[in-house]
């Protein structure tokens, strides 16, 4: 299972896994994830998983969902991949077992 690593602008960092359905990101408090940042949108983005496979949607932000530094509107997301909405950055990793499994590979 893939987790999305959150890396905040204080250096702090917080690990969600990524399970089947929807994780949305933005500055109301009714998203999964709260970014307390202006240039934000209220719903921002989505990451959306379903099996194995998760995606990522920008919402109609004002300022753009980034992908490795590009402008998306939508992304299917692999491991290594940056994420970055406003000054957050988040990064796709698989969980240590599975690296270890597909690098053996």
């Amino acid at each position: 299972m893939q987790a999305v690593i959150l890396r905040h602008a204080t250096n702090s960092s917080q690990t969600i896994e990524l399970v089947s359905g929807e994780l949305t990101f933005g500055r109301a408090t009714n998203n999964h994830i709260c970014i307390n940042d202006q240039s934000v949108s209220s719903t921002h983005a989505r990451i959306f998983t379903y099996f194995c496979v998760s995606y990522v949607e920008d919402l109609n932000s004002t300022n753009g969902t980034y992908v490795n530094g590009k402008r998306i509107k939508k992304h299917l997301l692999k491991p290594g991949d940056t994420l970055q909405l406003g000054k957050y950055g988040f990064v796709i990793e698989l969980p240590h077992s599975e690296q270890s499994r597909s690098q053996s590979a």
